[in-house]
């Protein structure tokens, strides 16, 4: 269990030290959600409400870094207990194309082990998810293995018949078919030759297509050691957020996209005006596709 090295924060109630997750934005330190954890499982139903209601998710900044605090806290537990909250934070996540949250949630599923398969089974099943929710369960099973082993090959059977299957959404092929490359499945190497050539028409057919990888690549890739780095998806450590030297990088990003795009950058856009519908939710002033999308943490 962590320790809190401030003695500020043991002194506030509960409900004052959830408020800080929507006061203090992206300048949160982690000696908030030190505490947090601190005082046990009691904390986890204020952290549910915060991801399972849908209008946090479109609250102006600082307020709508509360979901990303409230997800990243939820995982520092590393108990069966998040679950529910997490699976919550899942869906509304992909529904608002949240990448802060979407990018971390394999590694904060994964460390879940065992417990957290089922239920991401179930909404990898869920054709009513939508392929996002779905390539967001899968990429998460894929990490539950690293700590659950004796789920990988069961696991990587399920993710073949997906690659396989064509009936499926093609991105949630693709996610499933860089599973099995990542953890380099050679048992399933026809499979995934099968799905590059169609990755190959797809792109003869369709202009500036660039598919996920190409059948002349599969082998090079199953042949190849598997390294630290194509596993780090699946094992990332989503706290590094709250480091020192990357909230000083949050803050002088910001402040170059603030001069940049001068008056026309938004202290607290309205995301529900059309004016704003393109910008990142984040408060940075850039389309969304330029700015949280390519995450810079």
């Amino acid at each position: 269990m962590h320790q809190s090295t401030t003695t500020h924060y043991p002194e506030l109630s509960d409900v004052e030290l959830i408020e800080l997750l929507f006061t203090l934005g992206d300048g949160l330190g982690i000696e908030v959600i030190n505490e947090i954890v601190d005082r046990g499982s009691r904390m986890i139903p204020y952290l549910y409400v915060i991801v399972s209601d849908k209008t946090t998710w479109t609250r102006p900044v600082p307020e709508w870094w509360a979901v990303v605090h409230a997800t990243y806290t939820l995982g520092a537990f590393e108990s069966a207990d998040t679950l529910t909250a997490l699976l919550a934070s899942l869906r509304w996540a992909d529904a608002f194309d949240s990448e802060w949250v979407v990018e971390d949630m394999p590694s904060i599923f994964g460390k879940l082990g065992k417990d957290a398969f089922g239920p991401l089974s179930a909404i990898l099943r869920d054709v009513a998810a939508g392929w996002g929710a779905r390539s967001i369960a899968i990429s998460a099973m894929a990490a539950t293995t690293i700590t659950a082993p004796f789920l990988r090959d069961s696991f990587f059977d399920l993710a073949a018949k997906i690659v396989a299957d064509h009936t499926e959404p093609v991105p949630l092929r693709q996610t499933a078919a860089n599973v099995l490359l990542d953890f380099r499945c050679e048992e399933h190497r026809s499979v995934l030759v099968k799905f590059g050539t169609e990755e190959e028409q797809r792109r003869e057919e369709i202009p500036d297509y660039e598919g996920a990888f190409y059948s002349w690549e599969v082998d090079e890739f199953l042949s190849s050691e598997e390294s630290e780095s194509d596993i780090d998806f699946y094992n990332r450590d989503w706290l590094i957020f709250y480091d020192p030297e990357e909230r000083e990088r949050r803050r002088d990003y910001w402040a170059e996209e603030k001069k940049r795009v001068g008056q026309s950058y938004p202290e607290h856009p309205d995301f529900q005006s059309e004016k704003y519908v393109a910008l990142c939710p984040c408060g940075s002033g850039m389309d969304y596709s330029e700015c949280c999308m390519k995450k810079i943490h």
